[in-house]
Parts: structure tokens; C-alpha cells; sequence
């Protein structure tokens, strides 16, 4: 998706970690460009879910071992619809020197374009997690899906999907396998689904991104200068507190921090702003409602400290 969005352009959000991409891509990108069409359908071994990429084996090494018939069957649909250059033939055969060509520049393309840029995106995912487990504990799963797109529906046993313009809707029946749910920095505002009969169904969509900055670049360039400076606040009582008190896994909105540490609102917000400027909290929208979680930043330094003397002054 990543490539996608470098090839098609999605925005401003977008546009400095182009800019950045662009100018280090791998001299072999030209051959991921030949399987990931701008827009579209992509191979899915090119994605393997977490039943194939394992923690041991990683998600490169189990694009190295797709199976051949698979390999085939899906260059064949992307044939379909997008012109192939002679040597994806060799992919389709399984040819295991081109497969290794392939999982080895995908992997070159994700040091570039992925990992510089991983602790922005943990933030913005883990706000977003956050938000959807307060839903889904609220109000239930049909919340949560209805929340990802005004087109998706649940409708036991059938999940109601946005197509592409002009293409209707999709019903998907998931036959008791279940759903995983997996936000992603460059989906497009149309959740995706990777529901084939291979593995277990997953629904890609876009998060919530947080108030702190709507770039993928411009918090990470950002974040360490700010932080230095911004980290000497935190030696009040009062905003360690809070740091200590959004460490819940559903966050919490300034009227709740404010009511649960009998502070004012003005308060609460004044301490949350300080800590999103020291890049130890996360905050995002959703509706009417701002909601606020520690940062993976934050959430170490509440746990080295409570290790020690704990945050709190005595």
C-alpha cells in the first residue's frame, strides 16, 4: 500500500515522506512496480497475514515460501487487469531465484520507505487501537465496524463492504473464521479486504491520526527538539499524574482525566498539551470526543519510573 500511495500521491499527509522515498529507492524498484499496480488489487503473498509471517520466521521469509500454485494463480488474476513483464512468467513457475529477487527488494524498499518512520506510525496506530477497544467495550463490535467506513455493516453472518465506484457492494460471508481488524497508515479512506480463502480474512483500514500532526514526517523531524524542552515539565506532580493516569488501554478524554485526578478541565487539557508536545501522549478525534494515550515513549518512561520511585512525588 505504501508503494501505491508513493506512486498515485495521497496528499499532503503524504507528500514530504514522498519526497524523502523518491529519492532513495533501490535501483531493483522498478520490479516491485511491475507486481503493485498505482491502484488496485496487488498480489496478496506479497502480505502475508500473521498465520503465515511468524515472529521467528518473518513476513520475508514467508513470501520466500509461497507455494507455487498460489504464485500462479494470483499473477494470473493481476494479469488480468495489469500488464506483466516477461520475467513474472519465472514468478508464476515458482522459479525460486526470482522470488528471492522479489522478498529481497520488497525488504531493501522497506528500510527506506517504512522503517525511518516507525515510531510515527506506532503512534498513530496504537491512538487508533486504543479508540476502537473503548468502542468496541461501549458499544460492540457493530460500532467498531460501523466506525471504519459509513459503508461497512455487519449484518450477522454477513459483513457489508464499500466496493470501488461504480461496482456496488460487497457482502462476504466469514463462515465462523472470525475477522482480524488491521489499521494501516496508507489505506485510502475505503477499507480494503484481504478475504480470500487463504488464511484468515483481514480487513485493512485507515486510522484516526492524532491531533499532534497530520504528516507521516513532519512529528517524527519534530518530536526530538520539542521534547527536550518539554520534558522539564514533567517534573510537577500533577503531570506526572496524568501521564500515569492515560496509561489505561482506553485512553481517556479530558473531561474523564480531569474528573478521575479532581482537577479542572482547563487543567487537564493544559498538562495533556505538554505532554503531546514531549511526544509522550498521543491524542486523536472521533466525533465530538478528543481522546488521549501515553506514546510507546510515554508508556516506557511510566514503566522504568514505577520500576524505581515511581512518577509521583511523595
Amino acid at each position: 500500500m505504501s508503494l501505491q500511495a508513493l506512486r498515485r500521491g495521497s496528499g499532503p499527509r503524504f507528500s514530504a515522506w514522498r519526497r524523502l522515498v523518491g529519492n532513495q529507492l533501490p535501483a531493483r524498484a522498478s520490479l516491485l512496480g511491475s507486481l503493485v499496480p498505482a491502484s488496485g488489487w496487488a498480489p496478496d503473498f506479497l502480505t502475508p497475514g500473521p498465520d503465515r509471517a511468524s515472529p521467528t520466521t518473518g513476513a520475508f521469509d514467508a513470501i520466500r515460501a509461497t507455494p507455487r500454485r498460489r504464485l500462479a494463480a494470483e499473477l494470473r488474476r493481476l494479469s488480468s487487469h495489469h500488464r506483466l513483464p516477461a520475467w513474472a512468467q519465472l514468478l508464476a513457475d515458482g522459479d525460486r531465484e526470482t522470488l528471492d529477487a522479489v522478498a529481497d527488494t520488497l525488504a531493501a524498499y522497506y528500510d527506506i520507505a517504512v522503517t525511518p518512520f516507525v515510531d510515527r506510525m506506532r503512534a498513530v496506530l496504537d491512538a487508533d487501537r486504543a479508540w476502537r477497544v473503548h468502542t468496541m467495550a461501549r458499544l460492540g463490535v457493530g460500532a467498531v465496524l460501523a466506525g471504519l467506513h459509513p459503508q461497512v455493516r455487519w449484518e450477522e453472518p454477513v459483513l457489508e463492504l464499500p466496493s470501488p465506484p461504480g461496482q456496488g457492494q460487497i457482502d462476504f460471508h466469514l463462515k465462523g473464521r472470525g475477522l482480524l481488524l488491521s489499521a494501516h497508515i496508507f489505506c485510502g479512506s475505503r477499507p480494503r479486504a484481504l478475504l480470500n480463502e487463504v488464511g484468515t480474512p483481514i480487513l485493512v483500514y485507515a486510522p484516526v491520526w492524532n491531533l499532534q500532526s497530520d504528516s507521516l514526517v513532519a512529528a517524527r523531524l519534530d518530536a526530538r527538539p520539542r521534547a527536550s524542552t518539554a520534558l522539564a515539565t514533567l517534573l510537577g506532580r500533577t503531570r506526572a499524574a496524568v501521564l500515569e493516569a492515560l496509561a489505561s488501554p482506553a485512553g481517556h478524554s479530558t473531561k474523564q482525566l480531569a474528573e478521575s485526578l479532581a482537577i479542572s478541565r482547563a487543567s487537564a487539557s493544559e498538562h495533556v498539551a505538554a505532554l503531546r508536545a514531549a511526544g509522550l501522549v498521543t491524542s486523536l478525534r472521533q466525533a465530538n470526543t478528543v481522546r488521549h494515550t501515553p506514546t510507546a515513549l510515554g508508556t516506557r518512561l511510566i514503566s522504568t519510573a514505577t520500576g524505581t520511585a515511581g512518577i509521583r512525588s511523595p
